[in-house]
C-alpha cells in the first residue's frame, strides 16, 4: 500500500471531529441581539459589547437572578462562555440594570438525550387569582395567586404533575406573606417540602404535588405560587391564555378541566388556532363568546373553533361587579390522560347528561383506566 492511500484509509476509519460553534450575541442600549440562541455543549457565545452602559449576562427570570450564570460584559469589548455539557436545555437570562426595559434573552441548549415531558395530572383551585398560558412559544406558564384584601377569604391549590420520558427543569416563584404555606409533595419519596423560588429538576417517572393555602388570619397578599416548564405536545394546534379572578374555582382530571365562576368572580379563556378546531365543551349558565356557540344547558358538544382568536367569559364581566354563576367543562387534551376520548356522560344514571354528571365526576379522582 503505497503512503497516499494509507493516509487516506486513516482519515476514512478516524472518528468524526465534532468543532465547536462561536455564537455572537450583541449588547445593544435595551437588547440583545439576537435575544434568543440555539447552542450545543461546547459551543461558545461571545456577548460583544456595541452601546449603552453598563450591560451583563444575569441568568433568571423575570428579573430575578437564579444563580446559574452571572458575566460582566466589559465597555467596547466582549466576553465569552462555554456552553457545559450539563447545561440545562433552557437558560432565561437578563441585563441587571436594564431587565425592566425588556434587556432578555434565551439560551436553548440542544443535546442528543431524550426531552422529558411534565403531564400536568390534577388541579384543584379555591379562592385564587390564576393564570395559564401556552402562546406556542415553546414554554407554558401557571400561576395561583392569593390576595385576601381582594378576596376576604382563604384560598388554597393543589397542581398534581407527573414527569415523563427524560428529567425536566421548571423554574419556580414561591412567596408568602403572613399565615401562608407553599409546598411540593414528592410522591416516590413520601416527603413534604417548602417550596423555594429558583430551578427545579423534576425526575423521570415521578409524581410531584404542588400545593398552597392561606388563611383568614393573613393580611394583604399571601402567596405567589408560578411555574414556568417547557411546552409538551401541542393541544390540539390551540394556544391558550387563561385568568381568573374574584371567587373562582378551577379543577382537572387529566384532560378534562371544570372552570366556574361564582358570586363576584370572572374567568376568561383566550382561545387561538392555526386552523379550523373541534373542542369537546359542555357550559352551565353565565358562560359567554361572541364568536362561539356554546350551549349552556350542561350538555356536552363538540363546538367547531374557526381559525383565528376566540374569547371565552365565564361569570360576569369584573370582580367588581354580582356576576352569576357560570361553570365550563372542556378536554384540552387527546383523551389519552383522562380515560377515553370523549367527555363523561351519564355518570349518574338519570338518563339526562347534565351539570349534575359533571359535578360528580369531578368529586372523584382518579383514572378511568384499567
Amino acid at each position: 500500500m503505497n503512503k497516499l492511500n494509507t493516509i487516506l484509509l486513516t482519515l476514512l476509519c478516524a472518528p468524526a471531529i465534532s468543532f465547536a460553534e462561536t455564537h455572537i450575541v450583541e449588547a445593544h442600549n435595551m437588547t440583545f441581539e439576537p435575544d434568543v440562541v440555539t447552542v450545543q455543549p461546547g459551543d461558545v457565545i461571545r456577548w460583544e459589547y456595541v452601546t449603552g452602559y453598563p450591560h451583563d449576562v444575569t441568568s433568571g427570570m423575570k428579573c430575578s437572578h437564579d444563580g446559574y450564570l452571572f458575566l460582566d460584559i466589559p465597555t467596547g469589548g466582549s466576553v465569552e462562555w462555554t456552553v457545559p455539557e450539563d447545561a440545562p436545555s433552557e437558560i432565561p437570562y437578563f441585563c441587571e440594570l436594564h431587565c425592566g426595559n425588556g434587556m432578555t434573552g434565551m439560551i436553548n441548549v440542544e443535546g442528543d438525550s431524550e426531552e422529558g415531558r411534565m403531564v400536568i395530572g390534577i388541579v384543584d383551585s379555591s379562592n385564587c387569582a390564576f393564570s395559564y398560558s401556552d402562546y406556542g412559544d415553546g414554554m407554558e406558564t401557571m400561576s395561583f395567586t392569593h390576595n385576601l384584601e381582594e378576596l376576604n377569604s382563604g384560598g388554597n391549590f393543589l397542581l398534581g404533575v407527573e414527569v415523563e420520558d427524560a428529567d425536566v427543569e421548571v423554574w419556580i416563584t414561591a412567596e408568602t406573606m403572613g399565615v401562608a404555606v407553599l409546598n411540593v409533595f414528592d410522591a416516590s419519596a413520601g416527603t413534604t417540602s417548602p417550596l423555594l423560588s429558583g430551578y427545579m429538576t423534576l425526575f423521570a417517572g415521578q409524581k410531584y404535588a404542588f400545593t398552597g393555602s392561606s388563611t383568614m388570619d393573613s393580611i394583604g397578599p399571601t402567596f405567589n405560587f408560578g411555574i414556568v416548564w417547557p411546552e409538551g405536545d401541542d393541544e390540539g394546534g390551540i394556544d391558550m391564555v387563561i385568568n381568573g379572578s374574584g371567587g373562582n374555582s378551577v379543577s382537572a382530571n387529566g384532560d378534562n378541566v371544570m372552570f366556574r365562576a361564582s358570586e363576584n368572580g370572572v374567568i376568561t379563556m383566550e382561545l387561538t388556532a392555526e386552523q379550523d378546531e373541534v373542542m369537546q365543551m359542555a357550559g352551565v349558565a353565565n358562560v359567554s363568546c361572541g364568536t362561539l356557540t356554546i350551549p349552556t344547558d350542561g350538555e356536552e358538544g363538540e363546538i367547531e373553533i374557526p381559525a383565528g382568536t376566540h374569547v371565552i367569559v365565564i361569570g360576569g364581566g369584573d370582580i367588581f361587579n354580582t356576576a352569576d354563576m357560570g361553570m365550563l367543562l372542556m378536554q384540552m387534551g387527546d383523551g389519552d390522560d383522562g380515560g377515553g376520548g370523549s367527555m363523561p356522560e351519564d355518570v349518574n344514571g338519570d338518563c339526562v347528561v347534565d351539570v349534575s354528571d359533571l359535578l360528580q365526576v369531578i368529586g372523584v379522582w382518579g383514572s378511568t383506566c384499567p
